[in-house]
């Protein structure tokens, strides 16, 4: 099993020296309570079209006895806040950064932990699992350990190595789905078919381990939003992952897939479009009992959130509040949004917000023939692209 991983990857060899303790550059957003420990730097598949976050950081895989020195930093900076141990003056910024870390995760309970950077799967087992043995040692209250997952990562490993993961609590995988549709996928080069999403999250779930998927509306452009959203739906009826999450798409310059909207190849959807296409997906959920949850500062609709099947009606009225408001109202909403002002249609009630929203749009010279093209600018400072 691990010789395949090396074939398939061979950035996997480049391993460097102990620097001091480390911290990667992005977290989900459920995981802002948790200790961050970095597994690997950047991304052992990093040929996403979509995806700029690690094209610039060389990958390698740290190795098993540094996430172990950084495990035991972090645990003598616990003792310190925790009244066991003496305090000192931190040594370096790493020293520091672990100071401040420990601090945060002391204060928020000590209950869960991240692994960065992408796919930390990637380690060879026997060491992943060293370091979950040892952080477990180190921490025995912890409750769940997280990590990014890429499907066809977990489709090469033994169900009993992921057992083991799940009993040394590494039982929650964050998997970027982002569409079941395979001509987006292929055109986005994701590098996994649909099957190999659905069997991955099947895998994963009959080891005892949580599954949050990531989905991306409106990657696939106006020409592909019906299917993908249909494509999207089965994918997640047949898997019944236990968190769905939605993060709209992002559409950056230095981004490979801007190609495709340039050449005229796709079609950029706006706000309004990307809701209907959450919208169809939503609908055509059947049969599971996720918690559906729009969390991401790139979405419109953050309180879109709920239990499947109880909330499925209540979220589908959500979204027909937004859809069927007026337009001027959804321009309103939408840049009140992407300024940060707003958070909740409710806002839209708000008399001093919307005046705030207006003075911005008459000031800026936003009216309907360019809200589409601010949005996207104001979506693309939000993000670490």
């Amino acid at each position: 099993m691990t010789s395949k991983i090396k074939k398939e990857d061979p950035a996997l060899q480049k391993i460097t020296p102990y620097n001091g303790f480390e911290l990667g550059p992005i977290r989900p957003p459920s995981e802002a309570y948790s200790l961050l420990l970095r597994i690997n730097r950047g991304c052992g598949w990093n040929k996403c079209r979509f995806c700029g976050f690690y094209r610039d950081v060389p990958f390698s895989i740290r190795r098993a006895e540094d996430v172990k020195k950084d495990i035991d930093l972090i645990k003598y900076w616990v003792d310190v806040f925790q009244g066991k141990q003496p305090p000192r003056q931190a040594k370096s910024e790493g020293d520091y950064e672990a100071c401040s870390m420990a601090y945060h995760w002391v204060q928020s309970g000590m209950e869960s932990v991240f692994f960065q950077d992408g796919n930390s799967l990637l380690m060879p087992p026997d060491q992943l699992t060293d370091v979950l043995e040892y952080l477990n040692a180190a921490f025995p209250q912890i409750q769940r350990i997280t990590t990014y997952a890429r499907s066809d990562t977990i489709n090469r490993l033994k169900p009993e190595r992921l057992q083991r993961y799940a009993q040394l609590k590494l039982n929650r995988f964050h998997i970027g789905l982002e569409t079941g549709n395979d001509e987006i996928l292929k055109r986005m080069r994701k590098g996994v078919t649909k099957q190999a999403q659905i069997e991955a999250g099947i895998k994963a779930k009959a080891a005892g381990i949580e599954i949050n998927e990531f989905y991306m509306p409106g990657m696939g452009g106006r020409e592909y939003a019906r299917q993908s959203a249909l494509d999207t739906a089965d994918v997640m009826n047949q898997v019944n992952p236990d968190f769905i999450r939605i993060r709209s798409m992002a559409l950056a310059e230095n981004l490979e897939m801007y190609e495709d909207y340039e050449t005229g190849l796709l079609t950029r959807p706006n706000d309004v479009e990307t809701i209907g296409e959450i919208r169809l997906f939503l609908e055509n959920l059947h049969g599971i009992t996720s918690w559906v949850d729009s969390d991401h500062i790139l979405n419109i609709l953050l309180e879109l959130k709920g239990r499947l099947p109880q909330d499925k009606d209540r979220m589908l009225a959500l979204i027909d509040r937004f859809l069927d408001l007026p337009e001027d109202q959804q321009m309103l909403f939408r840049l009140g949004r992407r300024l940060g002002l707003m958070g909740q249609l409710r806002d839209l009630s708000n008399q001093v917000l919307v005046d705030k929203v207006k003075q911005t749009m008459d000031q800026a010279n936003i009216d309907k023939t360019n809200i589409d093209a601010v949005c996207d600018r104001l979506m693309i400072r939000a993000i670490p692209i």
